[in-house]
C-alpha cells in the first residue's frame, strides 16, 4: 500500500459496498458514540474497523509516521484529561509524598476512565474514517450521494476533497526533503522549532494548493463542469443486500445509545 492517503483499489466486501451506504452508517455511528460515550462500545468499534482494515487487505503500519502521531496524541488526550480531572476515587498521585514535596496531581478513576473514553473515540473517529477514505471510490461516491437528490456540484466538492488527500500528503514529502535538501531543520522538538516547521512547510504547500486549484478551476470550466442540473456517469454505484444490513445495523446501534442516554434500560447502562 503507498504512505499516502487515498483510495485503495481492491475487490474485498467493504470496496464492493455502497459508498452512501458507507458514508451514511459512519455518521450512525460516530453520532451514536458521542451521545453515549461508553469505554466497552468504543473498544468494540475500534477492534471492529481494525478487522475492516484486515479484511481489505489495507495495511495499518504502526511504524509509519502518521500513525505514530495518531498513537501519541491520543495519548496526550488522555494524559490532559487524568490531570485536568479531580472528581473520582483517587487512584494514586503523580507526584508521591517525598516529605517537603507532595503528594500533587492525584488520578481518579472517573479522570482515567473519561480520558480513555475521549481518546479512544479521537482513535475510532480518525482510525474509520481512514478506512472509508481507503475503501470508498471517490467517483461512485459522488454517483451515490446524487441519488439522494444532492445537487452534483456538492457532491463533486467532497470528491475532489478526497482526491487532494493523497495529492497534499505527496506535496507535503516533497517540500520536506527540499527543506532537508537546503539544510533545513524540520524537527518538531520545541514550540519555536514548530513553528519554524510551520513556516517552510505550510506556504510551500498553500502556494502549491491554490496552483492546483486554479488549474482544476480551468479544467473544470473547459469541459463544462456546472453548466447543466443534470449529469451523467460513466460508473454508477449500486445497492446491495449488504449495504441495507448495514445501515440497519448502524439504525439499531444509534437506538440503543439513544435508549442508553436517556437510561430506559440502566442494567445494560451499567454494563456498558
Amino acid at each position: 500500500m503507498s504512505r499516502s492517503l487515498g483510495h485503495v483499489t481492491g475487490e474485498s466486501i467493504l470496496h464492493r459496498m455502497n459508498p452512501a451506504g458507507k458514508f451514511l452508517s459512519l455518521i450512525l455511528v460516530m453520532t451514536g458514540i458521542f451521545l453515549y460515550p461508553s469505554l466497552v462500545l468504543s473498544a468494540f468499534f475500534i477492534i471492529i474497523v481494525l478487522l475492516g482494515f484486515a479484511i481489505s487487505g489495507i495495511s495499518l503500519k504502526l511504524s509509519s509516521r502518521r500513525v505514530r502521531f495518531i498513537l501519541i496524541f491520543s495519548l496526550l488526550m488522555l494524559l490532559l484529561q487524568v490531570l485536568i480531572t479531580i472528581n473520582g476515587d483517587i487512584l494514586f498521585f503523580i507526584v508521591p509524598d517525598l516529605g517537603t514535596i507532595g503528594p500533587a496531581l492525584p488520578v481518579t478513576n472517573y479522570g482515567l476512565e473519561r480520558g480513555l473514553i475521549i481518546a479512544m473515540r479521537f482513535l475510532l473517529v480518525v482510525l474509520s474514517s481512514m478506512l472509508f477514505i481507503s475503501v470508498t471510490d471517490p467517483t461512485l461516491l459522488a454517483h451515490s450521494l446524487t441519488r439522494f437528490r444532492i445537487p452534483y456540484r456538492y457532491a463533486f466538492g467532497l470528491v475532489i476533497a478526497l482526491r487532494f488527500l493523497p495529492i497534499f500528503d505527496a506535496e507535503t514529502d516533497v517540500v520536506r526533503m527540499s527543506q532537508r535538501s537546503r539544510g533545513i531543520s524540520i524537527d518538531i522538538g520545541s514550540p519555536s522549532k514548530l513553528l519554524r516547521t510551520l513556516r517552510f512547510t505550510f506556504f510551500p504547500l498553500l502556494v502549491s494548493a491554490l496552483s492546483r486549484v486554479e488549474t482544476l478551476s480551468n479544467s473544470m470550466d473547459t469541459r463544462g463542469f456546472g453548466y447543466q442540473d443534470t449529469r451523467t456517469y460513466l460508473r454508477e454505484s449500486k445497492w446491495n443486500v449488504s449495504d441495507l444490513i448495514l445501515i440497519g445495523l448502524s439504525v439499531l446501534f444509534l437506538l440503543l445509545c439513544v435508549l442508553l442516554t436517556i437510561e430506559i434500560f440502566p442494567t445494560v447502562s451499567q454494563i456498558i
